[in-house]
């Protein structure tokens, strides 16, 4: 649950990062090349922020700055300020404030939301008769027709970013490497050589080579040794200061890639209506375990247990239940506690675990509605139909 509400909550900050953007955006390799023709003081790095923005960081009199940018003309738009959220909810999410042992335990709750996902998913299936019926009308109390409604929006989110969150969480674990982190090496040039900013930036623009440009990273003006570096989504590229030439590149592995993708699907980085649906997911949760306890309780045959039912393969008399609602235990119990009285033993169970045995003299199949099975019902009365066709269960 608290990773649930937490996620809800960082959810809502890529919305809130793409309502600040400014509306002009454009090719990051023009902002680069107009960053760099210019040839301004102090720009380290160009980069595409999740929200679609160009933003420049920079440093002027030994002071960070970072800007939007009009990657047209490298016109300045504004100040870009990083998120808003404070560092422990983030830390609370991805950790639970336990350091690197939190982070097991986070990716061990991701596997058990996995795990319930599909586990919830059979027991809707069975519930509604199939997926045919999956869309169907839903009965029963007002916590368990909430706890499937919820459930049939909710399950394909919660399995999805469950999968998404175990994926970043073998590369944050050191199980997976995304990227090396080496550079290749260059030959010495003479520091002497004169560099051309212009040149190379506009080699470094152009729309073929950097079409998914995500951030282009400026030479060290005090180092002659220094290149470009250009990240895309494709790759890396590190270029020649002086000639503007691409001296080598490296594509991105195949486990970068998924890990790109398992993080939009997860956060909802530069996809803001998705993360509009994550959060509202997350929102979900708190409800979806209310409900989902209710409808446990509420549909758990615990009084049948615990007024003497007899084990199956002594008992002379099976009830079995169908119930939506759970009220039909209440009858299968008055049922088995007058059966037993004339002294029959009486193994009373749910339908869905239907079986005879040799010493079984009397089958009930016991429902609230007098016309109508429940979809799962009907599903497994059928079968039984097929196993045992001179069996006629008795409403």
């Amino acid at each position: 649950m608290v990773l649930g509400l937490s996620g809800a909550f960082l959810a809502f900050d890529p919305v809130q990062q793409a309502w600040q953007a400014p509306a002009e955006a454009g090719d990051l390799s023009v902002a680069a090349g107009e960053a760099g023709g210019t040839h301004r003081s102090g720009v380290q790095e160009i980069r595409r922020v999740p929200s679609g923005g160009i933003v420049v960081f920079s440093f002027l009199e030994d002071q960070a700055k970072a800007s939007y940018v009009n990657p047209a003309d490298g016109r300045v738009l504004g100040p870009w300020q990083p998120s808003a959220l404070p560092r422990w909810v983030k830390n609370l999410h991805r950790s639970l404030l336990l350091g690197d042992a939190g982070r097991w335990a986070a990716a061990g709750i991701a596997l058990a939301m996995a795990l319930l996902s599909v586990s919830g998913l059979v027991l809707l299936l069975r519930r509604m008769g199939g997926w045919r019926r999956l869309a169907a009308g839903v009965r029963g109390s007002l916590a368990q027709r909430l706890h499937v409604l919820v459930g049939r929006v909710v399950v394909a989110v919660l399995f999805l970013t469950s999968i998404t969150a175990l994926t970043m969480s073998a590369s944050t674990l050191g199980l997976v490497a995304l990227d090396p982190g080496t550079e290749p090496g260059w030959p010495p040039w003479p520091s002497a050589r004169p560099h051309c900013p212009r040149r190379a930036a506009c080699h470094a623009a152009r729309p073929t080579r950097l079409e998914f440009a995500q951030a282009v990273n400026f030479p060290d003006a005090t180092d002659p040794q220094d290149t470009w570096r250009v990240a895309t989504i494709q790759g890396k590229s590190w270029i020649d200061r002086y000639s503007g030439h691409v001296g080598h590149a490296k594509a991105a592995p195949r486990a970068q890639r998924i890990y790109d993708w398992a993080l939009v699907l997860h956060t909802g980085e530069s996809a803001w209506p998705w993360a509009v649906v994550l959060g509202l997911v997350g929102a979900c949760v708190l409800l979806f375990t209310a409900v989902g306890r209710r409808h446990l309780v509420a549909g758990t045959p615990t009084g049948a247990a615990s007024t003497g039912n007899s084990p199956l393969a002594q008992a002379d008399v099976l009830v079995f239940v169908a119930s939506e609602g759970g009220s039909t235990w209440g009858f299968a119990q008055t049922l088995q506690r007058r059966t037993a009285q004339n002294g029959h033993r009486v193994h009373t169970s749910a339908l869905e675990n239907f079986q005879t045995t040799a010493a079984s003299r009397q089958v009930f199949c016991a429902r609230r509605n007098l016309w109508r099975w429940p979809g799962a019902a009907r599903q497994r009365l059928a079968q039984i139909a097929k196993l045992s066709p001179a069996l006629r269960p008795c409403p």
